[in-house]
């Protein structure tokens, strides 16, 4: 699975199989759904964002959990 990303303003983030080329804050870019890219996205320095269909989706209110990301822990802890 992948997600697009770029960078918060004023920082570059090493790309993870690359390490010499630079997700800047300019350009969104598809990335894997890795450990490393959703470690950087949790610090602040990279942003996730939205492609077009969830953008539209979200507005309609379906797709907030595109958005967020939070499906995975919404049963966390309750048995």
């Amino acid at each position: 699975m992948t997600i697009k990303v770029k960078a918060a303003p004023g920082i570059q983030v090493p790309q993870e199989d690359n390490p010499r080329r630079y997700i800047g804050p300019d350009e969104a870019v598809p990335v894997a759904r890795s450990a490393y890219y959703l470690r950087q996205v949790s610090v602040g320095d990279l942003l996730i964002v939205p492609d077009d269909e969830t953008a539209t989706a979200a507005k309609k209110g379906k797709a907030t959990e595109a958005v967020t990301g939070d499906s995975e822990e919404v049963n966390r802890g309750k048995s």
